[in-house]
């Protein structure tokens, strides 16, 4: 019961990012890929997609800040 309250609150979060640091999170996270293989997938460099996998970090700890939410259950 717990699990699945903690599923759908990074749910939430992840819906609140911004599409781009979104897509790089999910390819990352849920698909496995490399940083290189997001960047080619993504049409940007390396460097950009690390960059917006870390402001996606950010933006999620900030989110979830703001909402009350602890994923530590």
């Amino acid at each position: 019961m717990i699990r699945d309250q903690v599923y759908k609150d990074i749910r939430f979060i992840i819906k609140q990012l911004p599409k781009e640091q979104r897509r790089v999170l999910i390819m990352r996270h849920y698909a496995n890929m490399s940083f290189k293989e997001i960047a080619d997938q993504t049409g940007v460099s390396i460097n950009t997609a690390l960059g917006r996998m870390r402001y996606a970090l950010i933006n999620m700890r900030k989110i979830a800040e703001e909402n009350s939410i602890s994923l530590l259950k």
